[in-house]
């Protein structure tokens, strides 16, 4: 993937400022690559059972600890197909590297990637607002998600959603807009869509809907008469994220509102959206679980259901989330890393079903 040169960024952040992001993203093709790598050929090709998992990874700052999560916890291991959200390439506060072909390399996977973001600060976001044009300490500075596979992955395609809330405005300075990566594998004689997504936080449920609407509309396109999955961290909190006010509040109002976990659909009209397209969530996703834990400054934490599985074509079951407070009892055959006991790997959980057809 190619990284874009400086002064073509410093002229797009001047441009953005004066027309917008998305005008400015045209004039960077970069922005629209997938990377693709099928390093790998796992040759049993008519599995009766898929295993599939579903991680935000909250940028890949704790690299080691998610591979001895990917290789030794009993609800992850041997995944098939792996969602990825949040992962850096080339970001300085993970040490540049591209943590897509990383994690691929050591989780023996074939993977895609796709561009979210450029992003225009080197370290934490919230501590660090230094954009680009007065550090250089990013390499590629991209951020993204991806879709990893024990299978050859076909036909990758990047595809941007309607724009909810515009980043370069933001104190976290990025130049982008979120997306959804689609792709295909072969199964036997079967063919299965495979759809990553990270929908907008800093929107209202009907803004998610509207970027959901679009992933379905394009779904029913590329993949007409077959299975398909559509992964990601969907942003489902059931409160307007453009209210800054609304997160302290909704700590309150989430200890007497158990629906806003366990019946998010009453808030969140994605989800119905969704079914009303043929993808069942209630079967593929625990009811009621906890994928978010979102510390609130000088308060407690806000605890959220944001990550979900849809699957249209397939039968789900063994529906799990598992836990990333690091806890070396819950890996099978690892006894190491005593130091990261209780410790985050990652502000959000991982969620895995097993699919069938």
């Amino acid at each position: 993937m190619r990284a874009i040169e400086q002064n073509r960024m410093n002229k797009a952040i001047i441009e953005t400022g004066k027309t917008s992001s998305l005008a400015v993203l045209e004039t960077l093709p970069e922005m629209k690559e997938v990377e693709i790598q099928n390093t790998y050929d796992f040759h049993d090709l008519s599995r009766a059972c898929l295993k599939v998992v579903l991680f935000n990874v909250e940028r890949g700052l704790h690299i080691n600890e998610i591979e001895v999560y990917m290789k030794h916890h009993p609800k992850l291991r041997n995944a098939d197909i792996i969602f990825f959200n949040e992962l850096d390439y080339g970001m300085f506060r993970t040490g540049n590297i591209n943590m897509a072909s990383e994690l691929s390399q050591r989780l023996c996977m074939n993977y895609i990637f796709g561009i979210e973001f450029l992003e225009l600060v080197a370290g934490d976001s919230r501590k660090n607002i230094k954009t680009t044009m007065q550090c250089e300490q990013n390499k590629e500075g991209f951020h993204g998600n991806a879709i990893m596979s024990r299978y050859k992955i076909r036909e990758p395609s990047l595809m941007r959603l309607p724009v909810e809330y515009d980043w370069f405005y933001d104190q976290q300075k990025r130049l982008g807009t979120r997306i959804a990566i689609f792709a295909k594998i072969t199964l036997g004689n079967r063919e299965l869509g495979l759809v990553c997504t990270h929908l907008e936080n800093r929107t209202s449920p009907m803004g998610r809907k509207r970027q959901m609407a679009a992933i379905m509309e394009e779904v029913e396109k590329r993949f007409k008469g077959i299975s398909v999955i559509v992964a990601g961290d969907m942003n489902t909190n059931t409160y307007d994220g453009t209210d800054t006010l609304e997160v302290s509040r909704m700590l309150e109002v989430f200890k007497y509102e158990s629906d806003r976990t366990q019946e998010p659909e009453k808030f969140e009209p994605l989800l119905v959206l969704a079914e009303n397209y043929g993808f069942d969530y209630k079967n593929a996703n625990l009811k009621g679980k906890i994928t978010r834990r979102k510390p609130i400054e000088g308060k407690d934490t806000l605890l959220m259901n944001l990550d979900w599985f849809f699957v249209r074509g397939m039968k789900c079951f063994e529906p799990a989330v598992i836990s990333t407070i690091f806890t070396t009892s819950e890996l099978k055959d690892f006894k190491d890393m005593e130091d990261r006991e209780g410790k985050e790997i990652s502000d959000h959980n991982a969620i895995s079903v097993k699919c069938t057809f």
